[in-house]
């Protein structure tokens, strides 16, 4: 063997790129209702309070008219971007094409990015509170009087929301979850569950969750409940994106009707020059969006807490 052959050694190369691990599609947005092609700042969404019907007691009488409580909520469109460039003098020097796999990356952080707007991880902090987000499903809500020209913002009331009680998720909390809801006649249809990995660990020592005599889920079998799968009245899916404070986690149950998500700018990615940087390619991404909670009743947060 020469003595000179290691010279002539060589680094081994490869075209391909691991993205690592992360949250690739948006996960809230299913759960909640859709307007798209938003033009403006804010986008209302409008509510009307519960009617009662009036009883006759007098035939031929006067029309007896009705004036349901009329209100909006608002949504403020909030705007992202993010971009990526692309060196040509880079680009020959490797053998990855980095262009889909910026334009990959970029719609990932964009899908994040809704569901942090959704669930009000990611809201506009309020005035005075800079702990309380406003906007998302648990964010403070933006209710607005167009004939008075006020407006406010509304908490979510301590009735909808559950404490932690020193325990993780139960199904005593689902329960309880499900039945202020029904108590409030809230749609049976279109409810989900959102959970974290820890919360689902626990519910899982539960026997009467993973029993087959009680459950068709067969959640063991399954490593847990797979996405949107029906349980206790509930679609249920995992984010890692739900709000935390210390050792508590914030799960949502939601019906869809009862949240609003107003959507300016869901872009495709752009790749085009950038003539301001030597004319290298570049990656863009954009998003103006924005969300609400509609009905109150409809929402309820469930406080879990990951240590027990």
């Amino acid at each position: 063997m020469a003595d000179q052959l290691p010279q002539w050694f060589i680094h081994a190369v490869s075209d391909n790129v691991t993205h690592l691990a992360q949250q690739e599609q948006s996960q809230a947005m299913a759960a909640v209702r859709v307007r798209e092609g938003v033009v403006g700042k804010t986008y209302p969404f409008q509510r009307m309070a519960q009617i009662s019907l009036s009883e006759v007691f007098v035939r031929d009488g006067d029309t007896q008219y009705l004036n349901p409580t009329l209100s909006k909520r608002r949504a403020n469109l909030r705007d992202f971007t993010g971009a990526l460039l692309v060196d040509d003098f880079d680009q020959v020097k490797t053998l990855t094409d980095p262009q889909s796999e910026f334009a990959m990356a970029l719609v990932r952080a964009r899908n994040r990015s809704l569901d942090d707007l959704i669930l009000g991880v990611r809201g506009l902090q309020s005035a005075g509170a800079a702990d309380t987000p406003v906007g998302g499903i648990l964010g403070l809500a933006p209710t607005v009087d167009e004939g008075a020209e006020t407006s406010s913002t509304t908490a979510l009331p301590s009735a909808q929301q559950i404490v932690n009680g020193g325990a993780n998720l139960t199904m005593a909390k689902v329960r309880q979850a499900a039945r202020i809801m029904n108590l409030a006649d809230v749609d049976l249809t279109d409810r989900y569950f959102f959970y974290s990995p820890v919360g689902m660990d626990k519910l899982m020592s539960d026997s009467t969750v993973t029993s087959s005599d009680y459950n068709t889920i067969r959640a063991l079998q399954q490593g847990g409940f797979p996405q949107d799968a029906t349980w206790m009245g509930f679609k249920w899916r995992m984010s890692n994106r739900l709000p935390k404070v210390g050792n508590i986690r914030q799960c949502i149950a939601v019906q869809k009707q009862c949240v609003g998500f107003a959507v300016g700018i869901i872009s495709d990615v752009e790749i085009d020059k950038a003539v301001h940087k030597n004319n290298n390619q570049q990656v863009l991404i954009k998003l103006s969006a924005g969300g609400v909670r509609v009905d109150d009743s409809g929402v309820v947060q469930v406080d879990i807490d990951e240590t027990a």
